[in-house]
């Protein structure tokens, strides 16, 4: 018995591996033989094994570099190429380049034609039914996984210019009979709940009225319900038509047959602002025929295309921003008229187009930029894949309009996501301190107070506007362009843009003497602090920081600085022992005596061990904030005797007690010295 081996690289995806289930099933069923599957790499109990067969499944091209990963290590699994097949999307895009880059040729298309894997019977695996039982062999659990996943038609035959449909399923077929296979799935695997029809146009089908009947008659009429076998609950069915339904072919006559099934969502694309008028019909049509939950695609940062009979120009963002509002609109006023029970819920999915070459995720459209695919994202982290549906949510977040819209594509990454209401406790914030809501309040109100500070300066920029949006389109904000930007406003408006530390850079690189810093130093310490006291943060806070931050933010901001630092440090007492260690090595270097900070780490040391009375502590405390290290050294001074005491106190009963006594005694006498130094005359008296 030949063992054979699937593999599926290491990508997230929603969906099973279609293929490799049918290939599984053909392997196990129809020749007999042991097969495994796997998602990226094997379990090491199986790192021994000896496979016969290795077959590689790919999806998008963007996934190229997984995709390639998981080939290179199917071939240690196998003793020479030739056991390995490739497969699937990209490998059928892009066949050439899989070849050069492992050299192997790959089997393009679908498993629809004799000898395609050299094996008798291997024209049929296309129309096998998919092996389930695989899924049980890995611990990656696919967000649809209880469902049907069937074909009733194959192909398209529109054609469009950024869908490789037409390489993948280039022969239309009108008709592929789904009963015999959710049978033959319900004995051997056990009854699914719901119904992924992978069909790429069906409704372009001569025979819609029969795929509806079977649909039907496999118990997904609309209102079909399923009893989940581990709780014994019934719940609903669902038919999605996962791969859309093309507007063109929406007749009146098959949105009513779709209206009999349990159909959730209706998935109509809307990628081209040129198509608004059939996407309204298609819309009106579903909610006509009780159809209640709608999906649109929206394409965008795509170029100009050709596709159903129609030549399509390349969008801009005003026009991904009409489309949504569009949905939006059209859903409020068909309700207006539709009682409770019936009122439409619709949701709009923006999908970035990448081109059918692209090995990554990075292309931009002509009328596109990077920042603003940049910001796209960020406004869609708060739905969660679950699409825009809500008019507040959507004008909140995309804007009012497409003037506001594109004005949000410009607004930085990190304050987009700042943006909305505070909450008292719900998702995320269960089981919260007080402390912690306060401090996460703070936070809430400084991001409110650099998102009105952004808003004002972009409201300044007046005829600047264009300008300033080319500098940002690269979605690259480094501190060197900044000293580049000739408006003083912009500059200002950059700086939003900076991380921390990138800011931090910043006061590094910009000459005291120049009028960048006069510009910056009166923005950051008085015309906006919150800046500041970020940087401010960044100083104190961290335990692992590059020497850079305390020396730039000393050299910047000079003896208000070096207070402010203290200031911040005093409220825990100065409890930074590592800090303090590397301030001391910088200050020395850079040639800040103002302050002493190993003097404040012996002060340290005397918190500790509790030697201070309250009044010399206050006093070490002002002293410290006044930069008045003599003051301190005095204080600390006058209670040697006591903190060595104390040390010894401490050194007691340890092993090695005489030694540790040496070695305190070089310690207390090398801060003696430390002392004295500061006290000059004053120690003798």
């Amino acid at each position: 018995m030949k063992n054979i081996l699937l593999i599926e690289p290491n990508y997230k995806n929603k969906y099973p591996p279609l293929g490799l289930m049918k290939i599984s099933y053909f392997h196990k069923n129809i020749l007999g033989h042991n097969v495994r599957f796997t998602k990226g790499v094997l379990p090491n109990v199986l790192a021994n094994t000896k496979w016969d067969h290795v077959y590689v499944t790919s999806l998008f091209t963007f996934e190229w570099a997984q995709t390639i990963k998981a080939i290179e290590y199917a071939k240690t699994l196998v003793d020479n190429i030739n056991q390995i097949t490739v497969g699937g999307i990209a490998a059928t895009l892009l066949p050439d380049q899989i070849y050069q880059e492992t050299g192997i040729h790959p089997v393009c298309g679908l498993l629809n034609e004799p000898g395609k894997l050299d094996l008798p019977g291997d024209e049929c695996i296309d129309q096998m039914t998919p092996d389930y039982s695989i899924l049980d062999d890995i611990d990656y659990t696919y967000a649809y996984h209880n469902a049907y996943f069937l074909s009733a038609t194959k192909g398209c035959g529109m054609r469009c210019g950024f869908c490789a449909v037409q390489t993948l399923e280039p022969t239309y077929v009108s008709y592929l009979d789904i009963k015999g296979k959710i049978t033959e799935i319900d004995r051997n695997f056990g009854p699914k709940r719901d119904l992924l029809l992978m069909d790429n146009n069906v409704l372009r089908s001569s025979r819609f009225n029969e795929i509806i009947d079977d649909v039907i008659a496999a118990g997904f009429g609309k209102g079909a319900t399923y009893i989940n076998p581990k709780t014994g609950k019934q719940v609903r069915r669902y038919v999605d038509f996962n791969q859309g339904l093309d507007a063109n072919f929406l007749t009146e006559a098959k949105a009513q047959r779709l209206g009999e099934i349990a159909l959730k969502p209706a998935r109509i694309a809307f990628d081209h602002i040129e198509d608004r008028e059939m996407y309204e019909r298609a819309f009106r049509l579903c909610a006509k025929y009780g159809i209640t939950e709608l999906s649109n695609y929206v394409l965008y940062n795509s170029e100009d295309f050709g596709g159903k009979g129609t030549q399509y120009r390349a969008d801009t963002p005003e026009d991904l921003y009409d489309r949504m509002r569009f949905t939006l609109d059209l859903k409020e006023e068909i309700n207006k008229y539709m009682p409770s029970a019936k009122k439409i819920a619709a949701f709009s999915f923006p999908m970035r187009y990448i081109p059918l070459s692209a090995h990554e995720r990075g292309y931009v459209g002509s009328n596109w930029n990077p920042k603003y695919l940049r910001a796209v994202q960020c406004m869609l982290i708060p739905t969660q894949g679950k699409g825009v549906g809500s008019r507040s949510f959507f004008e909140a977040d995309f804007g009012k309009n497409s003037a506001e819209f594109v004005r949000n594509l410009c607004m930085p990454d990190k304050l987009i996501a700042a943006r909305g209401e505070f909450s008292v406790g719900g998702r995320g914030h269960i089981g919260e301190t007080p402390e912690e809501t306060m401090a996460r309040k703070d936070k809430w109100d400084s991001n409110q107070r650099k998102i009105k500070e952004w808003n004002r300066l972009y409201n300044l920029l007046g005829e600047e506007k264009e300008s300033f949006q080319q500098v940002i389109r690269d979605n690259e904000f480094l501190p060197e362009k900044c000293i580049g930007i000739v408006s003083d406003l912009q500059k200002k408006l950059y700086l939003h843009y900076l991380s921390g530390m990138r800011l931090m850079s910043l006061l590094g690189i910009v000459s005291l003497h120049s009028p960048t810093y006069q510009m910056l130093h009166s923005y950051l310490t008085n015309e906006f602090m919150d800046m500041y006291k970020d940087l401010l943060s960044i100083v104190v806070t961290a335990d692992k920081q590059q020497s850079f931050v305390f020396k730039n933010f000393i050299s910047f901001f000079g003896t208000k600085g070096l207070s402010d630092i203290l200031r911040s440090l005093n409220k825990c007492d100065y409890n930074a022992d590592k800090l303090l260690a590397k301030w001391d090595k910088i200050s020395t270097q850079i040639g800040i005596y103002d302050v002493d900070f190993e003097l404040i780490r012996i002060y340290c040391r005397y918190i500790e061990l509790n030697i201070l009375t309250k009044h010399d502590h206050l006093k070490a405390k002002k002293a410290i904030l006044g930069m008045d290290m003599p003051t301190l050294a005095i204080i600390l001074y006058e209670s040697l005797e006591k903190f060595r005491d104390a040390i010894q106190e401490i050194a007691k009963n340890e092993m090695g007690e005489d030694l540790l006594k040496k070695a305190m005694e070089v310690i207390l006498s090398n801060i003696q010295i430390k002392l004295i130094s500061f006290l000059g005359g004053h120690a003798n008296e």
